[in-house]
Parts: C-alpha cells; sequence; structure tokens
C-alpha cells in the first residue's frame, strides 16, 4: 500500500480503475487525484508485483476529513479491478487502509455504500447516522443522490409586445375611415329625398365618396397576427432516489 502522492507514477492507473467504475473526465479525476497529500485527502494505492517484477494498480481507496471529529476519518471511492473481484482484494484493501489510518492516530471509520452493506457488515462496519466530511467525493465517485427530486421549472416565453409603428397605423386607418364614413353622410343627406331617388345617390356618392381624390378606399383594419403559440413544456427531469447508507466502525473496538 503506497501514497499516491508518492507515486505520480501510478496517477494514469489509477484513473483508469476509477473510471471503469464511475466515469467522469480525464481532467476532473486528474484534479481530485492530485490532492492527495501527506495530510488529508489521502489517496491510498494496493499494488501488486508479478513474477516479472511488474507492478499493477490492485485496489485504490481515499481518506478525507470529517468535520468536528479529529479523531475520525472518511474512506471513499473504494474499488478493485472487476476483473479480480471476489478473490479476497477488497478485504485486503480495507484491512490496508484501516491500518494506516489506525497508524495516522484515528480511532473511527466512516463510509457510504448504496449496495455493499453486507461486505461491509462482515468487515465490523454498523449503520449510523450521517457525518460531515471535508474534500470528500460521495456524490462524485458514487454518482448517487442523497433521496432528491430535482424539476426543472418550466420556462413559457412571453408573447412578443405590439409595437409602436403598428399601433400608429392601425390608428391611421381608423381616422380614415371615419373621414370616408363622414363625407358619404354627408352627400347622402344633401340629396333628393325620394325612396328611388335616395337608393340612387347613396349608390352614387358611396361609390365617388371612395373614387374622390380626398379620400382612399376603406378598408378593414388589419388585425395583428397572433403570437406564436408557446412550445410545450418539456416534461419533468427528475432525479431517480437511490438509497445511500451511511456506516461506520471503531478501529479499536475488539469483536
Amino acid at each position: 500500500m503506497v501514497a499516491l502522492h508518492k507515486r505520480q507514477d501510478l496517477i494514469d492507473a489509477c484513473v483508469t480503475l476509477l473510471n471503469s467504475e464511475w466515469s467522469r473526465s480525464q481532467s476532473a479525476r486528474l484534479h481530485s487525484l492530485e490532492k492527495s497529500n501527506d495530510g488529508l485527502p489521502y489517496s491510498l494505492v494496493m499494488i501488486e508485483t508479478n513474477n516479472s517484477q511488474e507492478e499493477k494498480v490492485a485496489g485504490y481507496c481515499r481518506l478525507a476529513k470529517v468535520v468536528n471529529q479529529p479523531k475520525a476519518v472518511f474512506i471513499e471511492s473504494v474499488v478493485v479491478p472487476t476483473d479480480r473481484r471476489g478473490q479476497g482484494l477488497g478485504r485486503s484493501l480495507m484491512d490496508l487502509a484501516e491500518e494506516h489510518a489506525r497508524y495516522q492516530g484515528y480511532t473511527e471509520v466512516y463510509l457510504t455504500t448504496k449496495d455493499k452493506q453486507g461486505f461491509y457488515e462482515h468487515l465490523g462496519y454498523r449503520f449510523c447516522k450521517p457525518v460531515n466530511t471535508f474534500n470528500a467525493q460521495v456524490l462524485e465517485t458514487c454518482s448517487c443522490v442523497f433521496l432528491t427530486n430535482t424539476i426543472v421549472s418550466e420556462n413559457v416565453p412571453t408573447p412578443p409586445a405590439k409595437s409602436t409603428d403598428t399601433i400608429r397605423s392601425v390608428k391611421a386607418e381608423s381616422n380614415l375611415n371615419d373621414k370616408c364614413t363622414s363625407q358619404a353622410s354627408q352627400v347622402i343627406l344633401e340629396s333628393p329625398s325620394t325612396d328611388e331617388e335616395l337608393s340612387c345617390c347613396t349608390r352614387t356618392e358611396s361609390k365617388n365618396s371612395c373614387e374622390s381624390n380626398d379620400c382612399e378606399p376603406a378598408s378593414t383594419p388589419s388585425a395583428l397576427p397572433p403570437p406564436p403559440p408557446p412550445p410545450p413544456p418539456p416534461p419533468p427531469t427528475t432525479v431517480p432516489n437511490v438509497t445511500v447508507y451511511w456506516m461506520m466502525k471503531d478501529l479499536y473496538d475488539k469483536q
């Protein structure tokens, strides 16, 4: 078991191992791994050597600070290669991590898991209340949320307001129609009073009033086109509920 910040040559192998379990960008993963130091956070790498003396990363975990509990440490990102699982590497990795924590003076270890609570119970961990951690990556590496739903707000566009030029155009057309109507009414009042002549004059004056130079043909004010209908709201986006189990172990509890 070695500290990652003392073996920079193992960073790429650790990135590959971590991303095989929790996919993240290369830059984001490197940024988190480069935070490892002699204090906390502290990245631990378990390596094994084959017959040709070639080293290979066989496991990784990270220790982070627990707020307001100076004697407690948080273990996260516990991972071993997929093709090596079921061979006892996970237990060996946890034993080495706990030994390192004990050597650094810590007496309690906390962790979270989504589906490996049975494995950790066999190692002596018990369920507990959540604790506050510092520089931990529970959400980033475990891809989980703590029983929360987030609904994306629906943004409905506001219909465009009528412009000043459009309002002036409609008003001018309305005044023009009123002028035409007034002239036609004046001619009709001065025309003969018989029904036949009145009907004839009405038709004539109605025609002449719109053909005169002082009046443009009356037209119905063009209505403003209705605003386009708003797009349908997107379906609510929810984050699935995931149960996260908090567990802890007393490093000096004789079981």
